[in-house]
C-alpha cells in the first residue's frame, strides 16, 4: 500500500494528475523561461488533456481540477477549454492565485467553479504578436476580431445567469483594458460560483455534484 501511495503521488508531481482522487493540477509547467512563468502553452495542454483523458477513461466520476494560471496562449487554452466542455465528467474547477487572462476563459468550461479568496481574477483583450510574410500577417490578424468575439461570448454564457442583460458590447468594453476583480467580485458577477471556504467545498462538489453545466441553463 505504501508502495503504491508513493506511485500515485510521484505520478501527481510529475504529471499533474492524481488518479485516486480524480484530481488534477492545471499550471504552469515551467517558472524558468526568459520572460519568467510559462503560463498556458503547449505543455501544460499536453499534460491536462493526457490526464483528463486518462481520468475519463478510468470512470465517468467526477473530476477536480485545481488551477492556478496567469494566462497564456489562446490556441493551447482554448484545447484545454474544449476538452473540459467536451468531457462526460461533471468537471469542478477551483481557482488558486491567479486567474488571468487565458486562465479566466479556461475557468468557464468548468461545471462548477469556486474561487479561492486571495485569488485575483483578470479579463482584458490580451496582446499580439505576429511577424512573417506581410500577407500571412494580414490574414492572421483578420483572426484577431474572431477569437475577441469568441471569448466575449464565453464570458458572456456564464454572467448572464447572474445579469441576464448582460451584452457584448459591454463585455467589450471590460476587455479594453485589464479588468480586475477579486474574489468576491468574480462571482458577483457571474466569472464564479462562489467563494472557497473548506476544502469540504471541494469535497463535496467532487463527489456529490455530477451535472454537466449546460449554456441553456436558466441558473
Amino acid at each position: 500500500m505504501a508502495k503504491q501511495f508513493k506511485e500515485d503521488i510521484d505520478r501527481y508531481f510529475d504529471y499533474s494528475c492524481y488518479a485516486p482522487g480524480r484530481f488534477l493540477y492545471l499550471g504552469s509547467t515551467n517558472a524558468e523561461t526568459e520572460e519568467g512563468e510559462s503560463g498556458t502553452d503547449c505543455e501544460m495542454a499536453e499534460y491536462f488533456i493526457k490526464g483528463l483523458t486518462y481520468l475519463e477513461s478510468v470512470n465517468k466520476k467526477p473530476i477536480t481540477v485545481y488551477a492556478n494560471n496567469l494566462g497564456g496562449d489562446w490556441y493551447h487554452g482554448m484545447a484545454i477549454y474544449d476538452a473540459i466542455r467536451a468531457s462526460n465528467c461533471h468537471i469542478a474547477m477551483i481557482a488558486l492565485g491567479y486567474a488571468c487572462s487565458m486562465g479566466s476563459i479556461i475557468f468557464q468550461a468548468a461545471d462548477t467553479r469556486i474561487i479561492s479568496p486571495s485569488c485575483v481574477f483578470m479579463i482584458h483583450d490580451g496582446t499580439e504578436a505576429i511577424s512573417g510574410h506581410p500577407k500571412d500577417v494580414q490574414r492572421w490578424a483578420n483572426q484577431i476580431p474572431k477569437i475577441r468575439k469568441r471569448m466575449y461570448e464565453i464570458y458572456e454564457q456564464r454572467m448572464k445567469v447572474k445579469n441576464p442583460k448582460i451584452t457584448l458590447k459591454q463585455i467589450e468594453r471590460l476587455c479594453d483594458h485589464d479588468t480586475i476583480y477579486s474574489a468576491k467580485e468574480a462571482v458577483e458577477k457571474g466569472f464564479a460560483d462562489w467563494v472557497l471556504e473548506t476544502m469540504g467545498d471541494i469535497i463535496y462538489t467532487a463527489t456529490d455534484e455530477e451535472k454537466k453545466w449546460n449554456p441553456d441553463d436558466k441558473k
